[in-house]
């Protein structure tokens, strides 16, 4: 009797010991209250005292079996009221089993629950807080106050243990707040003839396909779990196939937008099959609208911070400002920020005729005309006074320079040709040299000439950022001011001089408009203006309008966004990751960028029943055709390509022939101008006296007679 007494005057007096040696640590050292971990000192206790501390040794079993079997990588969080002393010897229990807890104290004011500042470790995997709270509607504030929000991870575990009251569980958990935290737990009080045992609450996440959200997962009885329940299973890799709003609008190729047969719209695109592919990887059903108030990209933000919507997609780049307002999955691609510039408008036609030679080459061959009928002047005069019979004149300079002419000309002067090589082996060597030069001049120049008739040469394109700025295009810029911002804080003075010239437009059709008229110069991701090169400025024979510059300004990744907290965000990443790692985004782009090549190019179907030739035919015969409906098909495809390549050499041979018609013209008013010149100058001329016939010799000698 004795030593029993003994013994209970040791546990009490123990326990007053444990009770009091962590209230003097709340006490003492006030951080443990902003998070510090709580002292490691307390001294070992025996288990029957561990059992008799509040008199609840099934709660404090319950809450090691937690602890030890789904929270053992997390950081520990303990949370009390006030007058709730039951969570202080619960943390007394888990420092002396090694394991660091920090303890906060809740306080309530007028205003709801006040959450001191917790510091939320990011190093860990998790963090769990266990709240203790007797009545539900002081937990039902805490979930509702500004602290809870702001200052407790989201993707955090929360456990809270409350008392008997009836549907505590649903006032804890079925609230706006705690269904976007998918890892929550209440444990109620249960008392039963047999003694008090516990009941283990969970909730559904995002799941309108289930009757009660709220549902019991775990019972608690004589010191095990009854079911052995996984009581924090990932809630968010199956959405049971609920619908899941999507915010998006026309942005191609991410985003494609038509109307359908029946009205409604129709979405395809980049981002428009990654969605997809997480739709039938998570088992929802994707719901996908335009932004409620028509904004675009500012419209999405709105509706997510908002909750409206549960993600979105229009080519979102992966940026400071964006992640403060958002939440982002993983990087799916990377596009660089360019800008598209109009092509120079092609030169004149007329200016084709020194298109052929370059500018030093031009130059040499002035040169070699005049040094060479000067050579050949002075060729003529030295072998005329070297010659040892003065039988024939010696060429004037203005024979020599409308010779050298007409060999560059093509066009023959026999009579200067005669005289030239007549008994003057000089004179005969240099013409030969002459007429050769000449002739491989002339063909040089033809051919490239008809070259460049056929297809015009095109002046080059705005291709640098310091060609752009030297420009006369007056105004750069894009869709809102985000990139006004980095251009103004880039490091490079060219790029700063652009950003004095930005000017925003209210959406990327516009800024391509204002391009195509060579007032503006808009900025946006490649792919997109790729697309509407592709789409809109390309024609049947592939000659394009606008020109993207090679040299862009800045690579920017893209993903997806969402709300901000969204627990679904691990799930999504998962997804996204395994579609990049396949190679699908890539081939996605290729697949959008060929289908708006092939629509743009797209010819009007002749009426009938005729039907576009494909490459199943080849495979098995047409539907109700037969083999004899595959050749027919076949030959009807073949019949209207050959009509676009005939349609393609008509346009260039129709160029080449307005060019030769060009030429022509313009030498029949050169020679029409000629001759009138030469009329003018005859008619002015004074006329000449008739020459007297020389007299012969024999003449002058019978004169003498």
């Amino acid at each position: 009797m004795w030593n029993t007494m003994k013994e209970l005057v040791e546990m009490w007096l123990l326990s007053l010991f444990v009770m009091s040696s962590v209230r003097c640590v709340a006490i003492k050292d006030p951080l443990s209250v902003q998070g510090t971990e709580a002292s490691q000192s307390t001294k070992p206790v025996n288990k029957l005292l561990l059992e008799n501390v509040h008199d609840s040794p099934q709660l404090t079993q319950l809450l090691q079996h937690i602890v030890e079997n789904f929270l053992k990588e997390c950081d520990l969080w303990l949370l009390y009221s006030p007058g709730e002393a039951l969570g202080v010897p619960f943390a007394a229990v888990l420092q002396l089993q090694g394991l660091p807890i920090r303890v906060v104290t809740l306080e309530a004011s007028g205003e709801g629950v006040e959450v001191p500042e917790v510091t939320v470790t990011s190093g860990s995997a998790c963090s769990a807080y266990i709240i203790f709270g007797y009545s539900p509607e002081f937990l039902r504030s805490l979930v509702e106050s500004s602290g809870f929000e702001s200052q407790f991870h989201y993707l955090g575990r929360f456990i809270f243990v409350t008392g008997a009251a009836a549907g505590a569980a649903r006032l804890i958990l079925d609230n706006p707040v705690m269904a976007w935290r998918p890892h929550a737990l209440v444990i109620r009080e249960f008392r039963e003839a047999s003694g008090v045992s516990y009941e283990v609450w969970s909730h559904k996440v995002f799941r309108r396909d289930v009757e009660e959200g709220v549902r019991l997962v775990e019972r608690w009885r004589k010191g095990e779990a009854q079911w052995g329940a996984n009581l924090f299973p990932d809630k968010l890799n199956n959405f049971g196939g609920n619908e899941l709003r999507a915010l998006t609008f026309h942005y191609p190729p991410s985003i494609v937008e038509s109307k359908a047969a029946e009205g409604t719209q129709k979405f395809d695109g980049v981002e428009i099959r990654l969605m997809e592919t997480l739709a039938e990887a998570l088992n929802f059903r994707l719901n996908l609208a335009n932004p409620s108030d028509g904004r675009m990209w500012y419209g999405i933000f709105d509706d997510l911070q908002h909750r409206r919507a549960f993600m979105g997609a229009a080519n979102f780049f992966v940026t400071t400002s964006a992640l403060q307002v958002v939440d982002m999955t993983v990087q799916h691609d990377v596009e660089p920020g360019c800008f598209i510039t109009p092509l120079p408008a092609p030169l004149p036609r007329l200016v084709a005729l020194v298109y052929p030679f370059t500018p030093t080459v031009w130059l040499v061959t002035v040169a070699s005309l005049v040094c060479g009928t000067l050579m050949l002047y002075g060729v003529s005069l030295a072998a005329h006074h070297l010659s040892r019979r003065n039988l024939w004149s010696p060429l004037t300079y203005a024979d020599s320079l409308l010779y050298g002419v007409g060999i560059f000309v093509a066009v023959g002067m026999p009579n200067v040709g005669a005289v030239v090589c007549r008994g003057a082996t000089p004179r005969g060597s240099y013409f030969i040299m002459w007429v050769w030069y000449g002739l491989l001049l002339t063909a040089v120049y033809r051919s490239s000439l008809t070259a460049f008739l056929t297809i015009p040469l095109a002046q080059t394109p705005i291709d640098t950022l310091h060609q752009l700025e030297a420009s006369d295009i007056p105004a750069v810029g894009s869709v809102g001011t985000n990139f006004l911002r980095q251009l103004e804080a880039s490091s490079d003075p060219v790029v700063r001089r652009l950003a004095n010239r930005y000017q925003d437009v209210s959406t990327p059709e516009e800024g391509l408009v204002l391009t195509a008229k060579r007032k503006y110069a808009l900025m946006e991701n490649r792919h997109f203006l790729d697309h509407a090169i592709a789409a809109n400025f390309t024609n049947r024979l592939g000659e394009e309008t606008l020109h993207v510059m090679q040299e862009c300004f800045q690579a920017y990744r893209i993903a997806l966004v969402m709300p901000k907290k969204s627990p679904y965000k691990p799930n999504f990443d998962a997804v996204v990751v395994r579609v990049v790692e396949g190679g699908l985004v890539k081939h996605w782009n290729e697949d959008i960028l060929r289908r708006s090549r092939r629509v743009s190019n797209e010819e009007p179907e002749n009426t009938g029943n005729e039907r576009q030739f494909t490459v199943d035919d080849l495979q098995v015969p047409a539907k109700g055709q037969g083999e004899r409906g595959v050749v027919a098909t076949c030959i009807q495809g073949l019949l209207r390509a050959r009509t676009r390549v005939l349609m393609h050499i008509a346009k260039v041979v129709t160029l080449a022939s307005q060019g030769a018609w060009l030429i022509l013209a313009l030498g029949f008013l050169a020679a029409l101008a000629a001759f009138l010149v030469e009329l003018v100058a005859r008619r002015r001329r004074p006329p000449q006296p008739a020459p007297h016939p020389a007299k012969k010799d024999g003449q002058h000698s019978s004169d003498h007679k």
